[in-house]
């Protein structure tokens, strides 16, 4: 009977770390692809060019966001992306309130792709360019499919 019990306890010992070792590889695979089925991980840029300033609305033209787009962007992503007509405001240097048309552009790249560097060229040229104070960017990991 004892030695029934010993087996007992070793069967049960064997069983939860069976079970534990289950439990930690389930969720390192949890870890390393996060996204739902079908979807893989991505880093997201949006970059936010407002075309105005305090005087005017539209200081940049559309002829010349295509020239930007055409000559900075794609140069440096190829690959593709996607530019949004948007509407915004903010409060500049000087306290004026600035409305202002937008292109916000979105751009998805694997998440160990180094995109930084030429997200900083795209965002300087335009400050340079187009005298502008500043270019907002949003940085964030995704999921998606094509």
């Amino acid at each position: 009977m004892l030695k029934l019990n010993r087996m007992s306890g070793a069967l049960a010992t064997v069983a939860t770390l069976a079970a534990c070792a289950l439990i930690l590889s389930c969720s390192s695979e949890a870890q390393t692809n996060p996204c739902p089925d079908g979807t893989e991980p991505y880093t997201e840029y949006r970059l936010f060019f407002g075309r105005g300033d305090a005087d005017n609305p539209q200081v940049v033209s559309d002829q010349q966001w295509e020239g930007f787009l055409e000559d900075t962007i794609t140069v440096e992503f190829p690959a593709g992306l996607t530019v949004l007509d948007a509407y915004g405001q903010y409060t500049d240097s000087a306290g004026n309130l600035v409305k202002e048309d937008t292109k916000v552009l979105i751009i998805l790249v694997p998440p160990d792709a180094d995109s930084a560097p030429g997200i900083d060229r795209i965002i300087e040229e335009y400050k340079q360019r187009f005298s502008q104070q500043g270019v907002l960017r949003e940085v964030k990991a995704t999921c998606a499919s094509f």
